[in-house]
């Protein structure tokens, strides 16, 4: 995998970790404060940090369709108010070539507990 790809996902993986929690997007019923755009998303939590790595063509429908990290965070007993999600947007070129790569990358890098339990969705 070239080196730039790598420094490519340090680079995002270092943005989505240091959007303060305040500044991330609050989970909603609708989600209309998520963007209808490709991109890297985390899912944080207030103090446990980042729970789950995923990409999306469209952010805002990857959300309404349901998401397991969700689940997960219910199921476990953590409060909607301490779950909020940072998102970084690609472009079309990166989204094509390089989206699986850099979620990769990062899920690596970080191992997020919630992508243990789940399996890679496209």
């Amino acid at each position: 995998m070239p080196e730039s790809i790598q420094q490519e996902a340090q680079a995002i993986l270092h943005n989505l970790a240091s959007i303060p929690f305040q500044d991330c997007i609050a989970l909603s019923k609708e989600f209309r404060e998520l963007p209808m755009r490709a991109g890297i998303y985390a899912v944080k939590h207030r103090s446990l940090g980042i729970l789950y790595i995923g990409k999306s063509r469209t952010l805002r429908d990857r959300f309404r369709g349901g998401h397991k990290a969700l689940l997960w965070a219910f199921i476990e007993g953590l409060k909607a108010t301490d779950i909020r999600i940072a998102f970084y947007q690609l472009d079309f070129t990166q989204w094509i070539q390089l989206s699986s790569e850099l979620e990769s990358l990062i899920i690596q890098a970080v191992n997020p507990p919630y992508n243990v339990k789940i399996p890679a969705r496209d």
